[in-house]
């Protein structure tokens, strides 16, 4: 692993490296995201997880039933990456509505910092702000979000939850299924490296359809990339 992505290494070489993507990396997953074996391999040694990676050479939490950092690819259940990203998404729809139900409708921050643009003497960005987190839908998934509720995390408030839940929901929750198994970033056996910056038509498609076709032996490592 570490190997494939030296080269993105964004300190490599005596000036910053033209095609670096990280600063440091480190074999990491959350749980409820990290990737699923097969039932059938549950407990198998070859899949990474914090009791078959010896302590001194990674810092591994304990993740979830049939949960693993990663593992050979014939061992890993895709599949059900993928359909654990539909339910979150619908349980994440759901927990919103509901809380709709019961609160007035909010606005969103732009119609705030409209208001500022309007009057930007009297009305500061930074009480729009305020004023939109103070409305009692916003107010109460900042409280969800900070009491760890497992539904709304803290990048809904950081993207404004009004706004996002506004948006199409069908094609949101097809863009969760594509990027469950390839995530953010994809590094190929060759050394390529893609992205979600990548652009072009299809990247998420193509990165799901190498990763489905890679051999059963290949070991596939979720990494987190800091940059």
């Amino acid at each position: 692993m570490a190997a494939a992505l030296v080269p993105y290494d964004i300190n490599l070489g005596r000036d910053q490296n033209p095609v670096g993507r990280w600063d440091w990396w480190a074999i990491r997953a959350g749980a409820g995201n990290a990737y699923l074996a097969l039932p059938q391999y549950d407990g198998d040694r070859r899949l990474v997880t914090a009791s078959t990676v010896p302590r001194r050479k990674a810092d591994l939490g304990p993740l979830g039933p049939l949960e693993c950092y990663g593992g050979p690819r014939g061992l890993l259940d895709f599949d059900g990456m993928r359909q654990r990203a539909g339910r979150s998404y619908d349980a994440l729809l759901d927990a919103w509505n509901e809380l709709s139900a019961v609160h007035p409708p909010a606005l969103p921050l732009t119609d705030f910092l409209a208001r500022h643009e309007a009057d930007p003497e009297s009305y500061s960005p930074e009480q729009a702000r305020e004023d939109h987190l103070a409305q009692p839908l916003v107010q109460d998934v900042a409280q969800r979000a900070v009491a760890g509720d497992p539904h709304f995390g803290m990048s809904l408030l950081v993207n404004d939850p009004v706004a996002y839940f506004a948006q199409e929901h069908e094609e949101s929750r097809l863009w969760s299924v594509r990027c469950a198994v390839p995530g953010f970033a994809l590094v190929t056996l060759d050394g390529a490296w893609t992205d979600a910056r990548t652009e072009g038509e299809g990247r998420w498609e193509q990165a799901n359809r190498y990763l489905d076709n890679l051999d059963a032996e290949v070991v596939v490592l979720d990494v987190l990339c800091h940059s």
